[in-house]
């Protein structure tokens, strides 16, 4: 028993790493069309990828509880931002981008996971009350935290740097696409088939996520 709860705390350090690793991997496509997009992409994956170290550390409560708030923050800007006349963008952007889907969902497995935990702690503390019970402290087990601290630096080195390199480019778009359209919002290659203002051709595989594809 528990060994199937210390997976969930590696399960849930997953999928924070990997949403906030494509966040990274979006980053750096949009210093030059959009800089408030870039900051928010950069500094949002950077802090999913840190979640990894109050999870897999066991941290406590409280922390899983920021990191559930801060991944609802995300995904109510992604879904404000699909709504026609939004605040943010003032047009509603499609759904359909593959990169912004796949982000939500593993923002959505987060959630979850981190609310089980949260759930299973507070169970437990309930069950051992008048025993004297161990909290977890950010000062245990120091040994590893270099380690883990090492790994969250290079996940996010990956996804700054390496990841954005792999994503494709259209035909014939020197690696930036054409400049955008349209003003606002938008990033600097064409969106896919159905995304944002333009409709690119189906050859062309989306570069980018527009400005609120968090």
């Amino acid at each position: 028993m528990a060994r199937s709860y210390s997976a969930l705390y590696i399960t849930a350090a997953a999928t924070t790493a990997i949403a906030g690793m494509l966040h990274l991997m979006l980053g750096p496509n949009s210093l030059n069309s959009n800089i408030n997009q870039a900051i928010l992409f950069i500094v949002g994956g950077i802090a999913q990828v840190f979640w990894i170290i109050p999870m897999i550390k066991k941290w406590g409560i409280p922390w899983y509880a920021i990191g559930i708030g801060g991944t609802i923050v995300f995904m109510a800007l992604w879904i404000i931002t699909r709504m026609p006349g939004n605040p943010i963008t003032g047009r509603g952007f499609s759904a359909g981008n593959p990169i912004a889907l796949t982000i939500e969902v593993f923002q959505a497995a987060f959630i979850g996971l981190a609310a089980a935990i949260i759930i299973h702690e507070y169970r437990k503390k309930k069950k051992k009350k008048g025993q004297e019970v161990e909290k977890p402290t950010m000062d245990s087990d120091k040994r590893s935290m270099p380690i883990l601290g090492g790994i969250v630096i290079a996940l996010i080195l990956i996804g700054l740097f390496a990841l954005p390199t792999l994503m494709p480019s259209p035909p014939g778009g020197g690696g930036g696409g054409p400049p955008r359209q349209g003003g606002g919002g938008g990033g600097g290659a064409p969106p896919s088939s159905g995304t944002g203002p333009l409709v690119a051709p189906q050859s062309q595989a989306p570069t980018q996520q527009n400005a609120a594809d968090t």
